[in-house]
């Protein structure tokens, strides 16, 4: 069947001519984005399923939630970020007896990760009513517990019914944090707090940000300028978000954090006061300018990239107080103007020719230690914003009379400006799927979307085998998908279930954007194996959410 053609024309205004019997329509109009609150609430690893309710416990026999002890298994390094697919304990964790305790305090790891996940889970109704959990720092660098809490979903509930801040400090990397309902005997817990209190058919998260936070410190929202240059005075910013309507190409600007020294100047004790465009610009944040097209003929089709505006990240020096938090994850509502269908009649989506799409930017800020850089950088390190899509509700429906086909838009990622400032035509293999940001300075890029009418949810894999070549055992994988993929970890054993070693030691980038409807090649050669042994192979695909999921085992014996 004819693919049908979905036409994004930049377009307010549209001109009707009749020239010699027929009718040409012209087109010109914007995208507009406006960025939400932000410090929206992420979750980071949770137990169980949020708003379901499985009856007693999750799991079966030691392995279960219900007067049990759960380990999390030593090559598990990621968290369960989504929180509302099915959970059965025995995927990751190994369990004991009721009121098992020697764990806690310390555990073992055999591979690497990008932030906090839960590492130990106790629960006892008895015996003075013990719950306890243990939080594993899967990192090798410090992670500040500001802004991480402990939530509790009773009863199937989908809303926390009790929030318990972290206390604060600085987790040293591959180091632990217990929370226990009460002191325990033999532990050293670092924080007892009563309101922990939780059943084994409850639903236990780890979070970020969101309820029993208070947001990013000194947090302002700001509109303008309405030029080209990203370090030019806003128009107006406030401290309170509002809504910045109606849209417009000009700059919008989400700010925060109380600036620090710079030049001669010795930074600010506090936040920087209502109408001080000086401390605003000194703030370090995110900005985005959409992109005003002023040829009346430009349209996109479906697959077909377009560029959508230019994105910033201000990078500048910033403190606040250790009870002050970071910027985590900001939702930009992008609005695009002028969709038509491509019919008889060129007429617009079911829901209008003007619909908002949100793209959530989570910053990944790094700490400046020498020698624990996470991403390419110059000294000092370099920070990493990452871009999830849109929901799966924001699309639009075109009706074909006989059909309708829902489209959404997709990002598809970053490229640089060229030396005169400009954003290149979109080439996927000069692309960037996230965006890396140099410490003190106005980091800038071009990013572009497309129209799609299937946004896969997950990686979708077409093979991965395990072949024995000269001395290596050859591992092949391709993708036909890889919406919000990260990239890739390998691991071996030489039993099915046997303990997993993980193959690569940093994180096997993917090769496409987030959002692209197109997959790619991969290959890895494991050279360490010894002739005439078995050996078992698993891929694990990571989402920019840093959820992992696991593919295989594929085998192979090297003669």
């Amino acid at each position: 069947m004819r693919k049908r053609a979905i036409w994004i024309i930049l377009s307010v205004l549209l001109i009707s001519m009749m020239i010699v019997g027929s009718v040409y329509a012209f087109y010109k109009g914007n995208i507009d984005g406006v960025w939400g609150e932000i410090d929206e609430l992420a979750y980071i690893d949770v137990i169980g399923q949020i708003g379901h309710d499985p009856g007693t416990e999750w799991g079966t026999g030691l392995t279960s939630t219900n007067n049990n002890t759960i380990r999390r298994n030593a090559n598990i390094c990621y968290g369960n970020a989504l929180g509302t697919d099915p959970f059965d304990p025995a995927d990751e964790w190994t369990g004991y007896a009721q009121n098992t305790l020697g764990g806690l305090g310390s555990h073992t790891y055999s591979c690497s990760g990008t932030g906090l996940i839960i590492s130990e889970y106790v629960h006892s109704a008895t015996s003075g009513g013990r719950q306890a959990i243990e939080i594993f720092n899967a990192t090798d660098y410090p992670i500040s517990t500001v802004g991480y809490s402990i939530q509790i979903f009773t009863n199937g509930s989908a809303t926390a019914s009790i929030t318990i801040p972290l206390n604060t400090a600085t987790l040293a990397g591959r180091d632990v944090w217990v929370i226990s309902r009460t002191n325990l005997p033999g532990v050293s817990e670092d924080q007892t707090t009563p309101s922990l209190v939780f059943d084994g058919d409850d639903a236990v998260a780890l979070v970020k940000g969101g309820t029993g936070f208070t947001g990013a410190a000194c947090e302002a929202w700001g509109t303008g300028p309405t030029g080209w240059d990203p370090n030019a005075a806003p128009t107006s910013w406030q401290t309170t978000w509002w809504n910045q309507s109606p849209p417009g190409t000009d700059w919008n600007q989400v700010r925060y954090g109380r600036p620090g020294p710079f030049g001669d100047q010795p930074g600010y004790m506090s936040c920087p006061a209502a109408g001080d465009t000086a401390g605003f610009q000194r703030q370090s944040g995110f900005g985005f300018n959409g992109m005003d097209l002023e040829d009346p003929l430009v349209q996109y089709t479906v697959n077909q990239p377009f560029l959508m505006g230019t994105f910033c990240h201000y990078n500048n020096p910033i403190y606040a107080p250790t009870t002050q938090g970071q910027l985590h994850s900001v939702p930009l509502t992008v609005t695009v103007s002028g969709i038509r269908c491509d019919d008889v009649n060129i007429s617009p989506p079911l829901e209008g020719d003007t619909i908002s799409f949100t793209y959530h930017f989570r910053l990944d800020e790094t700490p400046n230690t020498a020698g624990t850089c996470v991403y390419p950088s110059i000294t000092p390190c370099a920070d990493a914003v990452f871009v999830s899509q849109p929901p799966p509700d924001e699309e639009f429906t075109c009706d074909y009379g006989t059909s309708q086909v829902t489209y959404t838009i997709v990002a598809l990622g970053f490229m640089h400006e060229d030396e005169y400032g400009n954003c290149p035509t979109w080439d996927g293999a000069m692309a960037a799927r996230d965006f890396i940001s140099d410490e003190g300075h106005t980091n800038c890029g071009c990013m572009y979307g497309m129209i799609a009418d299937e946004v896969p949810q997950a990686v979708e894999l077409l093979y991965f085998t395990a072949t024995a070549g000269d001395g290596a055992v050859i591992l092949d994988w391709e993708t036909a998908t890889e919406t919000d993929n990260f990239g890739f970890h390998l691991y071996r054993a030489t039993t099915k279930d046997g303990i997993k070693t993980r193959l690569n030691p940093d994180m096997i980038p993917s090769n496409v954007a987030p959002g692209s409807p197109y997959g790619s090649a991969y290959q890895f050669v494991d050279e360490t194996v010894d002739p005439g042994v078995r050996y078992y192979y698993w891929l694990e695909d990571v989402d920019v959410f840093m959820k992992p999921t696991l593919h295989g085992p594929v085998d192979v014996i090297l003669d």
